[in-house]
């Protein structure tokens, strides 16, 4: 797995309303604060765009215009409130927020608060994990649907690409497979996969009577957070994540603690039990889909 990136904004001061006693309530005082945010740097690097990173001068911004208008009497509600707000203005999967008061103690330099809170709704409801494979040139095909894939949706995590053995019909070239993590859109089903189809479509995908053979790019809906929608012939979760190697594995990848919301399973417990020796699965370098490499996917 890979470590987590963060972007880091450290003695912002300001000056605002804080504290318990009658002076306090009329006469402003400064307040130091540290942030601390998951940011996949990696992302920004590659392309060296500033739309590819977060706006961390907007959350500065936002965070001063909070702490001057606020009138809190305690350094422990600033910072609970103050880290609600940018959570879910900035969508942020987690933050760590340090609030002080410089001299409030005689003989110390700051007295304050540290937290770290996680995003919630971010975490267990607004994710998506899609299956991509391809054994009809991959590296173009596959590189071109992680590019839709992010404009799209947005791409939190993605897992290394692993060649994997056919399955259900041998005589063919070996399989290109990944998963990826990306953000809800909060739409239905429908719109989802008319979308995911017309990716499907820009790299020539063609239905055959063997639903099995060699194909230009395949993207299947996975899991959507812990939903479960077994109505009709597309369902979610994918009955191919517990038989399936090379739908399983990547997805271990990325999400090994997550639940399989049918069999109460994590990720771990599916690989430990999965017995099918036949499939073949064989990880290739991190470069293989480059600009695109492996990112955790941070909840």
């Amino acid at each position: 797995m890979e470590s987590k990136d963060y972007i880091t904004i450290n003695g912002l001061k300001i000056s605002c309303i804080i504290g318990i006693f009658d002076w306090e309530r009329t006469r402003k005082q400064d307040v130091l604060l540290d942030l601390r945010f998951p940011c996949d740097n990696r992302k920004a690097a590659r392309k060296d765009r500033i739309e590819d990173t977060v706006d961390y001068k907007k959350i500065a911004k936002t965070t001063i215009a909070f702490v001057e208008k606020s009138r809190f009497q305690l350094v422990e509600t600033m910072s609970e409130r103050l880290a609600e707000m940018l959570l879910e203005r900035f969508a942020l999967s987690e933050i760590f927020l340090s609030v002080s008061k410089p001299g409030a103690i005689r003989g110390s330099q700051n007295v304050g608060v540290q937290i770290h809170r996680i995003n919630q709704s971010f975490s267990f409801k607004n994710w998506m994990a899609l299956g991509l494979g391809s054994n009809m040139d991959p590296q173009r095909n596959l590189t071109m649907a992680l590019k839709e894939l992010d404009t799209h949706f947005g791409i939190r995590g993605c897992s290394h690409v692993y060649e994997t053995t056919p399955v259900g019909y041998s005589r063919q070239s070996a399989f290109w497979n990944l998963a990826v993590i990306v953000q809800d859109p909060g739409e239905n089903q429908t719109r989802i996969r008319r979308q995911i189809g017309s990716i499907e479509k820009k790299a020539g995908r063609t239905r055959s009577s063997n639903p099995n053979g060699p194909r230009t790019l395949d993207v299947d809906l996975l899991l959507m957070a812990n939903q479960i929608d077994i109505r009709g012939k597309k369902k979610i979760p994918h009955p191919d994540i517990e038989k399936k190697a090379f739908v399983l594995f990547p997805l271990l990848e990325l999400i090994p603690e997550i639940v399989h919301p049918l069999n109460q399973l994590n990720l771990v417990e599916m690989a430990a039990l999965f017995s099918d020796k036949k499939q073949k699965i064989r990880r290739l370098p991190e470069g293989t889909l480059a600009p695109f490499y492996p990112m955790t996917f941070n909840r």
